[in-house]
């Protein structure tokens, strides 16, 4: 994941003064080039700009101290997709509480599930010099790091993996404890299981998805789409979904949605005040016993534990191999009833 030189040193970090060497500006014009100011020829400004991007350079106008002597702050960047989730708050605090045994603050920066933000936001993380990231991502591409990662910055993800990413990751088991809330379901004698799902762009909805369908395979249940919505965010979409779903013939006895912000948003229907169907989420939720919602616990406590402890495993050792960790769900049977076939 990171390199290291043959003497067992990361490499050293890209200088104004590389970029004074290739280019044949002195370094006074590269950082005037580089801070925007207006007397610098265009063709110069393009010539320092490029090479700066082609090594990785970054410049830091925050610790600018820390620049000159080539360290970084003791300090961990989280950046998380939306803070409204009800998700993410312990996941924080499990991330802070294993920060704060090293000696670490921690700066957090939200998404608000947006990736154009989020990028913009680990840049700005990235500027103030912090030892690394712990991400639980919005986006899919986080090509834009690799230079980051080449230099020495640690890079964490949690709770959702970009496909492909060779980072460290924290994963908990989606499809798994999907497939077995579905088949108690089953068991009970469910036979039409709505599903109601969160956008395929990270980890854990596509797994979510086939965890449901296997469940239907292995009951023998044919997939009917027309109690299936797929690509919701909001509540208020949730809400609308399932009052469609329960506006047509041959009701669904169960609902299952992936996360728990659709949850919230089925409870405030007018077809759960109606009607008497089992509802089953993934994740948690405070108040789920009240209302007998059988609940996925991805234990987002521990999930944030389990990131900061590989954020400081890798802040050790760099030369290790990718890290990979697995917090196991829990699930919580909400007084989910026996359904009768009339």
């Amino acid at each position: 994941m990171t390199e290291k030189t043959h003497g067992g040193r990361m490499p050293q970090r890209p200088r104004m003064q590389d970029i004074a060497d290739v280019t044949g500006f002195t370094v006074k014009t590269v950082s005037r080039a580089l801070s925007g100011e207006p007397n610098v020829r265009a063709t110069t400004r393009e010539a320092v700009l490029a090479e700066a991007m082609r090594i990785g350079f970054q410049r830091n106008d925050i610790a600018a101290g820390l620049r000159r002597t080539g360290q970084r702050m003791s300090t961990v960047g989280v950046m998380l997709s939306d803070l409204s989730n009800p998700f993410f708050p312990p996941l924080l605090r499990g991330i802070h509480a294993v920060a704060a045994e090293h000696g670490f603050p921690i700066i957090v920066a939200e998404a608000a599930g947006d990736a154009s933000l989020e990028r913009a936001a680990i840049e700005g993380l990235l500027a103030q010099r912090v030892s690394g990231l712990i991400v639980a991502p919005t986006g899919t591409d986080f090509a834009y790091l690799a230079n980051e990662l080449h230099f020495g910055s640690v890079l964490v993800f949690v709770d959702s993996t970009p496909l492909g990413s060779a980072a460290d990751t924290v994963t908990t088991a989606n499809d798994v404890s999907t497939h077995e809330v579905i088949a108690g379901l089953i068991a009970r004698g469910h036979r039409r299981i709505a599903f109601l799902g969160h956008p395929d762009a990270g980890y854990g909805a596509p797994l979510r998805w086939e965890g449901y369908l296997s469940a239907l395979r292995e009951g023998g249940i044919d997939l009917d789409m027309s109690i299936v919505r797929r690509g919701l965010t909001a509540e208020a979409e949730a809400t609308a979904a399932v009052d469609a779903i329960f506006a047509g013939e041959d009701l669904p006895t169960a609902v299952f949605a992936d996360n728990n912000r659709l949850t919230v948003g089925i409870l405030k229907s007018a077809a759960y005040a109606r009607h008497a169907f089992a509802m089953a989420s993934f994740d948690s939720l405070d108040f789920a016993d009240q209302f007998g919602v059988t609940t996925i616990d991805s234990r987002p406590l521990e999930v944030g534990r389990a990131g900061a402890e590989l954020f400081f495993r890798r802040l050790a050792a760099p030369e290790l191999p990718p890290l990979r960790a697995h917090v196991e769900a829990r699930i919580h049977w909400g007084g989910t009833p026996l359904f009768v076939p009339a």
